[in-house]
């Protein structure tokens, strides 16, 4: 998940008593999911940089104020596999690394000839 980007799903939890007669022990189940393995269909792909696209423009026109783009980051995360989402957050963090330090004019220690 994006620093700073809510949840975009309820939150919340819910408090359990051990039933009685237990010795206050509470046991616990899981039911897990059935995750799809297969790739994305090009249907699929094509509605997630969609999606990202929107989000990552929204970000841009709000000074990466994340909470003025929470809808389009839900979006974005229901329509992309967890590990694009945080392929693409990486990928973004990098791209607006790279301007600023073009913007700078940014040079490597070493890269200046020496006196």
């Amino acid at each position: 998940r994006h620093p700073g980007a809510p949840c975009c799903s309820p939150g919340g939890g819910a408090a359990f008593s051990p039933p009685r007669g237990s010795g206050g022990h509470l046991q616990i189940y899981f039911i897990l999911p059935v995750i799809k393995m297969s790739a994305p269909s090009m249907e699929e792909r094509k509605a997630c940089w969609g999606a990202r696209d929107e989000y990552w423009k929204c970000l841009d026109e709000n000074m990466e104020d994340a909470s003025r783009c929470q809808k389009l980051r839900c979006s974005f995360e229901s329509r992309c596999p967890q590990q694009w989402v945080k392929y693409f957050d990486k990928r973004r963090d990098f791209l607006k690394y790279k301007e600023q330090l073009q913007a700078a004019e940014y040079q490597p220690p070493g890269a200046t000839e020496k006196s």
